[in-house]
């Protein structure tokens, strides 16, 4: 027993970093589909199905297994892995509106995700290993930032699940001017995790003494910047910089408040599409501002109830007062009442489709079943709003169990805060930033529901969880 325990815990803890670089860097290649759904199973469920196997033996072998089912964060997953049973159970059965095979699917979605929290907590056992996956994680992202440029200039190709035909493993390429996704599946999921990385290694920063980590780590942060800009997520840009603001406030290191905003200035500045991103958002969400497309005759209103093409080619043919737009163009498939500007129909119709079909939907699903909502599925692919998606799919119920979840991660993360270590003390600021920016994401996106962004922050965090616990 005792052989076989240290053999799963060092094929643990080599799994771990595998998944550290393989998740970020594996595109979403389908192996195969699923059929009657949109679904595919891929090469990176395989994986973490595999190494939460391996986990498991080892926990077991290790006489770890009252440990384990005593923990009390472990019990949270398990109270809300429960109520997901129960939330589908009640959807399929009893308001009938989950498809039985669907909310099986997503239920075992969340049995792959969440429960890597609840085993990689086992298997750090020293700072040593913990440093090890970090600058892991930090190489790691340095080249998915390497492929975001060679996206953007060297023709290299995409792999999106943006839609269900690109999700099939279509090998695409980025247009002029496109966002870039790097080795993620989508534009939303690559700034998240360039913010999870810039949390963890700002923070460390102030740790290292060493004036070559120093620069590394400055550098490393300074690349995923500029690729996040690139990206111009306007949220996780927002987050970021709130985020840093109250690290640099936890470290005491107030005057450098200043110097941040300066630098967030100039990347908010610079000509690029976070740029225009950012003031179309003001024009449209609250200065209602910009020109909206009136039809010139009964032909092009027919043709815009019709979802094509509306307006002509050429700018001076439209029929508004000329204007400057942040991308100097004019959308060709508005229909009345939205703005010509791309730009700025993008901010308008990524505002509308929450405000007016998928968050209204999740609060009639949660009004349907106040206690244990509609079931896994029953909101369909996407809320952009992952706690509303809990209340409507999961209920009150469901809600309060990943409520709780969090912030028992945030009182560990807290206490580790206040420890006397520095490296722990740091470290632990950096993590809580980590996980503000991470939920703040959740406000529009799903982030939670988002396998490759998911898995690594339930990986992460129980990792350092492990290492604080260890400490104890």
């Amino acid at each position: 027993m005792h052989k076989l325990s240290d053999i799963f815990k060092n094929l643990s803890f080599w799994l771990l970093l595998f998944l550290v670089v393989f998740i970020p860097l594996y595109p979403k290649i389908p192996l195969f589909s699923v059929q009657n759904t949109f679904a595919a199973i891929r090469l990176e469920d395989l994986v973490i199905a595999f190494s939460l196997v391996v986990w498991s033996l080892y926990i077991l072998f290790s006489r770890q297994v009252k440990k384990f089912v005593t923990l009390p964060v472990n019990q949270i997953v398990g109270v809300f892995l429960l109520i997901g049973i129960l939330s589908s159970f009640s959807g399929i059965f009893l308001t009938h509106t989950a498809l039985p095979h669907l909310a099986v699917l997503h239920f075992l979605r969340r049995v792959e995700l969440v429960p890597v929290l609840c085993f990689s907590i086992f298997i750090i056992q020293h700072k040593r290993q913990l440093l090890i996956v970090l600058w892991t994680l930090f190489i790691t992202s340095v080249l998915v930032n390497v492929y975001a440029l060679g996206q953007a200039y060297l023709h290299w190709p995409v792999i999106a699940t943006t839609n269900s035909e690109f999700a099939k493993g279509q090998i695409l390429y980025l247009s002029p001017g496109a966002r870039v996704s790097s080795t993620f599946a989508g534009h939303y999921d690559l700034p998240v995790f360039l913010v999870m990385v810039m949390s963890i290694f700002i923070a460390l920063f102030f740790y290292f003494k060493n004036t070559a980590l120093k620069l590394l780590t400055g550098l490393g942060c300074l690349f995923c910047f500029i690729i996040l800009v690139m990206n111009a997520a306007r949220l996780s840009f927002a987050a970021l910089v709130v985020g840093i603001i109250i690290l640099l406030v936890l470290l005491k290191k107030r005057m450098l408040i200043a110097l941040l905003l300066l630098v967030v200035v100039l990347g908010a500045a610079y000509p690029s599409q976070l740029r225009d991103r950012l003031v179309s958002t003001i024009m449209v969400n609250f200065r209602s501002a910009g020109d909206t497309y009136n039809p010139k005759n009964n032909l092009q209103e027919q043709r815009s109830k019709l979802n094509i093409p509306t307006l002509p080619i050429s700018k001076d043919l439209v029929n508004a007062t000329k204007f400057s737009t942040p991308s100097g163009g004019v959308a060709p498939d508005v229909v009345p009442g939205e703005p010509t500007d791309p730009t700025q129909l993008g901010v308008y119709r990524s505002g509308a489709i929450r405000l007016n079909y998928e968050w209204p939907l999740a609060i009639r699903a949660f009004m349907k079943n106040p206690f244990l909502g509609t079931g896994y599925s029953s909101l369909g692919l996407a809320t952009d709003n992952d706690f509303l998606r809990s209340l409507g799919e999961t209920g009150v119920l469901g809600s309060l169990a990943f409520f709780f979840l969090i912030t028992r991660i945030v009182r560990d993360f807290w206490k580790g805060y206040q420890d006397k270590d520095q490296f722990t003390k740091i470290l632990s600021a950096g993590m809580l930033i980590m996980v503000f920016c991470f939920v703040t994401n959740g406000l529009v996106i799903d982030v939670f529901e988002a396998s490759k962004i998911a898995t690594l922050f339930w990986l992460i965090s129980g990792t350092y969880l492990g290492y604080l616990y260890q400490r104890k």
